[in-house]
């Protein structure tokens, strides 16, 4: 175990229906960040209508304000790679398509990707949905590896296949280079101790995101006002030697300055650093893939 510190990362998502994407990279930068996810998702950038020219602006404003692009997440609220509806099916993995490519021309090394949602009341059988994920991952991984582009599955609270175990086994049997997890503690605690969560996904974890959050409440919201063991989590990541960037997503609707200063104080008091850069696995389009 080492006591080196953690890099920690900010979001756009934290300003979304509060206020307009620009202004977020701006409040970002003022904040400190210099490693960002970038949440696509209306009303701020969506990949479908932002073309050649609004991506390199997009470059040139990152590149003056000092921020590089971790990863592009599109949030999820309406994508679904394994719905019993063709339709759904077809548009879901044309917009992560989506997400692959604008990852890409952003140079940002990883796209978040949810695996799924099943019904509460009338689920898909599990057989099926697998073999609907494992369609679209095909198809995905295979694009994102002409792109130099990594997936990364996230732990969901109410997703499919939402725990470390269950989406380690995942990239262990497709065992493609260019697929790996995001954990997120806030999504997991309800299911699994963050310790044994992030020790059972390992290596294969790309990227982590944290945020405070109560067993009983789904939340993404300040340090300190739920029941996430930030330490605990600080340890687990230590103890795998994880050197990629954590991305704190605040998500409660609530104006996020200047509130993110206490919050990234408490962070750092833990030994997390917006000063640190953390490892990302990017590489250019045509190299060859290594493994972590």
């Amino acid at each position: 175990m080492t006591s080196s510190a953690l890099a920690l990362g900010g979001t756009t998502y934290s300003w979304l229906h509060q206020a307009p994407f620009h202004d977020a990279l701006r409040g970002l930068a003022a904040t400190g960040f210099r490693q960002i996810e970038i949440t696509t998702a209306a009303p701020h950038l969506q990949a479908s209508g932002f073309g050649a020219y609004e991506r390199h602006e997009l470059r040139r404003e990152l590149a003056a304000l000092g921020l590089s692009v971790t990863s592009v997440n599109p949030g999820f609220l309406d994508i679904n790679l394994i719905s019993p509806s063709n339709d759904f099916r077809r548009v879901s993995l044309d917009a992560v398509l989506g997400e692959i490519e604008l990852a890409h021309d952003l140079e940002a090394p990883i796209v978040i990707l949810i695996p799924g949602r099943r019904h509460a009341l009338s689920p898909a059988p599990a057989d099926a949905c697998r073999w609907w994920l494992d369609q679209a991952l095909r198809v995905l991984l295979d694009r994102a590896e002409k792109l130099g582009v990594t997936i990364a599955l996230e732990t969901s609270p109410y997703g499919y296949l939402g725990d470390a175990r269950q989406l380690s086994d995942v990239v262990d049997e497709i065992a493609a280079p260019n697929l790996g997890i995001a954990y997120d503690v806030a999504n997991t605690i309800n299911q699994e101790d963050p310790l044994d969560g992030v020790r059972t996904a390992g290596h294969r974890i790309r990227i982590a995101h944290m945020s405070d959050t109560w067993r009983g409440r789904w939340a993404h919201t300040s340090p300190g006002r739920g029941e996430v063991d930030f330490a605990r989590y600080a340890e687990a990541l230590r103890s795998i030697g994880f050197d990629g960037v954590t991305v704190y997503e605040l998500i409660d609707l609530e104006p996020p300055l200047p509130r993110l200063h206490d919050d990234l104080a408490a962070f750092e008091a833990l030994g997390w650093s917006r000063e640190r850069t953390g490892t990302v696995p990017w590489r250019p389009a045509g190299t060859s893939p290594s493994r972590a």
